[in-house]
């Protein structure tokens, strides 16, 4: 294997074989990321990731466990689960409501709505709906998976 590897990363451990069990939930949907490596949750003075933020990683997403106090901090993340979370409505879907089992994104700013313009990734799925233009806290589902209908293949 070519390279070095990352000491840095929270995964890493030279003792460690192959088909070992690494999640400490036995589930495997919670995971341990460098606040660093976020690429996108809600904006706080400190520019830290809060408890309680839905966060991004490129295309994953979940829920962050934990309040960060240095950008080294590990942050543990849920990728699933069921989350009461801020999200708009933002009146530019083909319903113009948020319904049950809809789509939601999550953008650069780590804001979650219904329109996929300008978002970072999907996060989940709405539990409940917003029947008007506005932002609601309410139950989505949040599900982590591949975005396969999500990019355009003939712009890549």
């Amino acid at each position: 294997m070519a390279g070095t590897p990352d000491t840095n990363n929270p995964y890493y451990d030279q003792y460690r074989s192959a088909g070992e069990e690494v999640s400490s939930t036995n589930e495997g949907r919670h995971i341990n990321v460098r606040e660093d490596d976020i690429g996108a949750h809600p904006g706080h003075t400190d520019g830290l990731v809060d408890k309680g933020d839905p966060v991004a990683l490129f295309d994953a997403v979940g829920v962050a466990l934990k309040t960060a106090q240095a950008v080294t901090d590990i942050i543990p993340v849920d990728t699933e689960g069921i989350w009461r979370l801020s999200v708009t409505n933002t009146g530019l879907n083909n319903f113009g409501t948020i319904v049950p089992g809809q789509v939601l994104f999550i953008d650069g700013a780590g804001a979650l709505s219904d329109h996929w313009v300008g978002s970072y990734a999907i996060f989940g799925f709405a539990l409940q709906p917003i029947d008007s233009v506005r932002t609601e806290v309410i139950a989505v589902k949040v599900h982590w998976m591949y975005p396969y209908w999500f990019y355009d293949p003939v712009a890549q």
